[in-house]
């Protein structure tokens, strides 16, 4: 008895099913995949910003503590500190009095914000500016803040007393993403030596009176001036917000949305070398 042997293959119907299959799971992967890669540049960019709030925290904070030191005591305030003049578009920004150790400019128009300021300070030999120069013992230190709206960058440039005939340096960059900066001054004007009340540079009518300072800054996950691309780009779609730094509006900020985090960061500084003549 002979039996015939027949080859059977897939149907059309196995087949579309089993495609379905493995449709569904390229598919599932693709989606874990992407959600892992998504949180992945969302964690690297918020490491970033922390990294960079850190950084400007610590520069700015350990250059304002020295605003004021005296190596030398025998030297009055009033002789040791001169005015800073400001090179920059507004020529009378910088309205200090010659004993004052820390200064106030406005770089952008006046009195229109962002603010920028300076803090002076005499060398005892182990100290140095805001560039990392260690600043011989003796001589003025002098160094000026501000951000460049042009470049979202912190910057600095410095003037020691005993070197380039006084001059200044160019602003060296020294914290990038950081969008805007706001001051305001702690004054104490019932003579306790504790802060009445932090106001604007323009109130303050007394230098002499002046405790703290206080600094807010704005800063992003990436650079709208020169887009990273996936870096910082981490919001689920473009937007605007209001922000807030001490008392001024940033309103619909950034001026053309964009998926950056954002985040305000504000502080308190005493000035711990406060020495009477």
């Amino acid at each position: 008895m002979t039996r015939s042997l027949r080859t059977r293959g897939l149907s059309l119907i196995e087949l579309l099913i089993a495609l379905a299959i493995t449709l569904f799971l390229v598919m599932g992967l693709a989606t874990v995949y992407l959600s892992n890669e998504a949180g992945s540049v969302a964690q690297r960019a918020e490491a970033t910003l922390d990294d960079n709030v850190r950084l400007a925290v610590t520069l700015l904070t350990t250059d304002i503590r020295q605003a004021g030191y005296r190596f030398n005591l025998a030297i009055p305030a009033s002789q040791l500190f001169t005015i800073i003049p400001d090179n920059e578009a507004d020529p009378v920004a910088f309205l200090a009095t010659p004993s004052n150790p820390l200064m106030i400019g406005v770089w952008h128009g006046s009195p229109a914000p962002p603010y920028g300021f300076a803090v002076s300070f005499q060398s005892d030999g182990t100290l140095s500016n805001c560039l990392g120069q260690l600043i011989p013992i003796g001589s003025i230190a002098t160094d000026e803040w501000k951000v460049d709206t042009s470049t979202n960058q912190l910057e600095c440039r410095s003037r020691i007393s005993t070197i380039a005939g006084n001059a200044f340096g160019s602003y060296v960059p020294l914290v990038n993403d950081v969008e805007y900066m706001m001051v305001r001054f702690g004054v104490d004007t019932l003579g306790d030596g504790s802060v009445t009340a932090y106001v604007t540079p323009s109130k303050v009518v007394t230098y002499s009176q002046i405790q703290a300072i206080q600094v807010a800054l704005l800063m992003a996950s990436g650079d709208s001036v020169d887009p990273q691309g996936d870096l910082g780009d981490v919001l689920p779609k473009a937007s605007q917000a209001n922000y807030n730094l001490l008392g001024y509006t940033l309103s619909s900020w950034p001026l053309t949305p964009d998926r950056y985090l954002r985040v305000v960061i504000v502080r308190d500084i005493a000035l711990k070398n406060l020495i009477p003549d």
